[in-house]
This record gives C-alpha cells, structure tokens and sequence, in this order.
C-alpha cells in the first residue's frame, strides 16, 4: 500500500512538473530605454546595417562581419539636411579589424578612456564598458572606433552636419536702375518746362 501512494504522489508531482513546463511564459520584457534628443527627434531613422556599414567605412561587409545593431538619424528640413549620426556595433571579422585598426584607414588616433564615455543621443543597445575598449578616434571628424579589448566586438559612431547652404541668390536688379559705374539710359526728366 505505501508503494502504491508513493506512485500516486511521485505521478501527481511528475503531472504538476509537467503542466508547469507546458505552460507558456510570458517573455521577459527588457526596458528599452528611450532616446533623449538634445533638440527635436530626427526627421528619418534607418535601420538598413548594410547600407549603414557601408556608408560608414566605405566598403561592403565581409562574410565574417555579423552586423547585431545599426541605426542612422537624420534631421533634415525643407532646405536640406541638417545633421547626421550613426551607430554600429559589429561582430568583427580580423579583416575588418585589420583595416579599421590596424591599417588605420581613416588616419585614427588613439584616444583617452574619456573619448570612449557614452556618446549622445545614442540608442540603448549602443553601450559598453569605457575600461574594456580601446579607442580610435577622428581629430577634426565624428568618427569613434571601440574596439573590444577581449574578442571581436566593434563600436563604431560619427556625425555630422549636412552641406553648407549657399549664399541666397542676389534679389534681381530693380528694372530702369543703371549699372553701377555707368551714365543712366535716358535722360533726367526736365522740371523746367
């Protein structure tokens, strides 16, 4: 009798286990922090890593390089665009690492632990620790490289402004106004008469 309630209890227990396992979880909801703009949110948004890799460096990605998270902002208004950035973090093949790193293609230089601080209106997925990265950076550019000290992860960031806006086209000379240096085309008008 007792063996047959410890095989009740131990099939009653093994059922609970096992509606427990069949029950569908609800995902774990990661808090994606939001974006604080330093003025308005930007015009467009593209997520296109692709397309961002190879605006950003110039170059297709290779076989190795494993894009996890892209995004370009633009502000842009009736006149053109205003302004732009970028974020990339890469899985990096040694190729990519030879030529943004090693090869130095952009004519980087080594920055401070304090260049690789947390950059503005950066997307929430765009984070790491400044001591474990080493950093290249533009003198006069945008551009930021985060090398991962340990493996092969790659944080890349630059912006920038759009084209300079031209000087605005001359108002149009008034109609019967001479050239300057020039006698008028017709004659002053004669008060005496």
């Amino acid at each position: 009798m007792r063996v047959f309630l410890i095989f009740i209890g131990l099939a009653i227990l093994g059922w609970l286990v096992w509606l427990g396992l069949g029950l569908p979880r609800s995902p774990v909801a990661v808090a994606v922090a939001p974006i604080v703009w330093q003025n308005d949110p930007p015009t467009l948004i593209v997520t296109d890593g692709a397309e961002i890799f190879k605006r950003a460096f110039w170059r297709q990605p290779a076989v190795g390089d494993e894009i996890l998270h892209a995004e370009r902002h633009e502000w842009s208004d009736a006149g053109g665009l205003l302004r732009w950035q970028w974020f990339l973090v890469v899985k990096a093949s040694p190729g990519l690492i030879k030529y943004l790193r090693d090869d130095n293609a952009f004519g980087l230089a080594p920055a401070a632990t304090m260049a690789a601080a947390a950059v503005a209106e950066a997307p929430s997925w765009f984070n790491y620790e400044t001591d474990d990265v080493t950093t290249l950076m533009g003198p006069d550019s945008g551009l930021r490289l985060m090398f991962s000290k340990s493996g092969n992860r790659l944080y890349a960031t630059a912006a920038g402004r759009g084209f300079a806006r031209g000087a605005p086209e001359p108002a149009s000379p008034v109609q019967g106004a001479p050239e300057p240096g020039l006698p008028p085309a017709t004659s002053p008008p004669n008060l005496k008469q």
